[in-house]
């Protein structure tokens, strides 16, 4: 299947409309006066009109704007049109500890009926086993309220492909848990997912290191509809049997586990007929087509959930990711074609546009703070943006990808860096690649200068107060 259809539906079913048409270390109380905001900022938004400052100059002293009770939030009219996408890893927590001030500031914003989404490069679970896991880490007692499905993950928008794709194509899912991700892939709509492992099991011939068949890759099921892993056996030919196995999507869902056995079966089916494993292509290297012929043969389309090269975690030094394995096989790709073609693949998660608009639209729908009688018949009540602020902790990815979005309602999204996570400075880096339109300590500091920016005369103490 082309990939110009999935890329035109791989929405979810509330953005359709919108498609249709056109479509690093935390010092956790520094002052806010000591955020340094880059050298060539450009204030883009301006500043807030009058009747938006008189409104949120008096948000420190007026606790009857918004609800308290810890069960519903009234919507804080100074910040109706504002919302916040948070990046996870290095923003609200490092490894398995929060960051200082993430849950009360997530706490207050909750109160004032502010719009947020959690916008992660990471995956490889289920939207709920991130809720869980980041309350546990950042100590909330009340994840419903605090959370719910606002977590957006790197393959999250891969719930709203084409039916057409789940119902009848072969999907081939990489992760780091495959077992996990081919659950996850199922309770998304894939009817058939399969796995390196599945196809190890199927063909022992595929991988010659059988050894770890029975550890790494233990965990298997039968290839869907009674295929065969080892129907071909002269790769030129094009006497397809019936029961050959063919792969209609690659899901690199999070960062994979083998690295040797993925890049092997994905090589594999870059250059088959069509995406029938254990062929290969006639056009492979005939450079009178384009391309050198390569990739042009219906094989199948390669999706990268994420291209984080880094995160961070506990370890003091930044950990690999996602975007490495990509490199990795870019490597491969560029050996196996004499460097005659460029990998094809298309990207989800941060910077990838698919993802922010994702995220917006989600913003845009975003009603959980809206009484039943106010949205629309039918569905969800669309709520208008101006502004929208990004924090997050990776310029390449967070800061990039705010940085070049640019929604079709005219919103503008504003790139906050925090220096808990992937970016620190060194001296020969000393300023991020993709420069943000502030750099402050922690995420606490992030939310205080949106807000101030906002017009609201507001502190880090009011901040992570309970009132």
């Amino acid at each position: 299947m082309a990939h110009g259809r999935v890329l035109s539906t791989c929405l979810a079913p509330c953005y359709r409309s919108l498609a249709r048409a056109g479509v690093l270390r935390c010092r956790g109380a520094a002052p806010v006066a000591d955020i340094a905001l880059k050298t060539t900022r450009r204030r883009a938004f301006g500043s807030s009109s009058r009747e938006l400052r008189e409104k949120a100059s008096s948000i420190e002293h007026d606790s009857t704007l918004v609800g308290e009770n810890g069960t519903g939030s009234a919507i804080n009219p100074a910040f109706a049109d504002v919302a916040f996408a948070f990046d996870i890893d290095g923003v609200l927590y490092k490894g398995q500890e929060g960051i200082a001030g993430a849950r009360e500031m997530l706490q207050k914003l909750r109160q004032q009926g502010l719009r947020y989404v959690f916008l992660t490069n990471g995956g490889g679970a289920h939207e709920n086993a991130k809720v869980a896991s980041l309350a546990k880490r950042i100590g909330l007692e009340n994840p419903e309220y605090i959370l719910k499905d606002r977590v957006i993950l790197s393959h999250t928008p891969m719930r709203g492909w084409d039916e057409d794709v789940k119902n009848n194509g072969t999907v081939l899912v990489t992760a780091s848990q495959p077992e996990t991700a081919r659950q996850l892939a199922r309770e998304y709509g894939f009817k058939r997912a399969v796995t390196p492992a599945d196809l190890l099991a199927a063909n022992g011939h595929i991988y010659p290191f059988a050894h770890l068949r029975d550890s790494l890759h233990k965990e298997f099921s039968p290839l869907p509809d009674g295929k065969s892993a080892a129907a071909i056996s002269d790769p030129y030919s094009r006497d397809i049997p019936s029961d050959a196995l063919k792969i209609d999507q690659i899901l690199v869902w999070n960062d994979p586990r083998d690295w040797s056995l993925d890049i092997q079966v994905i090589h594999d089916l870059l250059v088959s007929h069509r995406g029938y494993l254990g062929t290969l292509s006639a056009k492979n290297g005939d450079r009178t087509l384009a391309n050198a012929g390569w990739q042009q043969d219906g094989q199948p389309d390669l999706w990268i959930s994420n291209l984080d090269l880094v995160w961070k975690t506990e370890y003091p030094v930044n950990r690999f990711g996602t975007g490495a394995f990509l490199d990795a096989l870019k490597g491969v790709w560029a050996a196996v074609t004499e460097g005659a073609a460029p990998l094809r693949y298309q990207a989800l998660g941060k910077p990838s546009r698919h993802t922010y608009e994702y995220a917006h639209d989600r913003l845009l729908h975003y009603d959980a703070d809206v009484p039943e009688a106010e949205r629309t018949q039918g569905g969800k009540r669309l709520r208008p943006l101006r502004r929208v602020y990004m924090v997050g902790d990776n310029p390449e990815s967070d800061i990039r990808g705010a940085n070049e979005f640019a929604p079709r309602d005219g919103a503008q999204w504003e790139s906050i860096l925090v220096r808990t996570g992937v970016f620190q400075p060194t001296v020969a880096e000393p300023a991020p690649r993709y420069q943000p339109t502030v750099i402050v300590d922690d995420v606490v500091d992030a939310v205080v200068w949106a807000l101030r920016n906002e017009g609201a005369d507001v502190s880090r103490e009011w901040l992570l107060s309970k009132h």
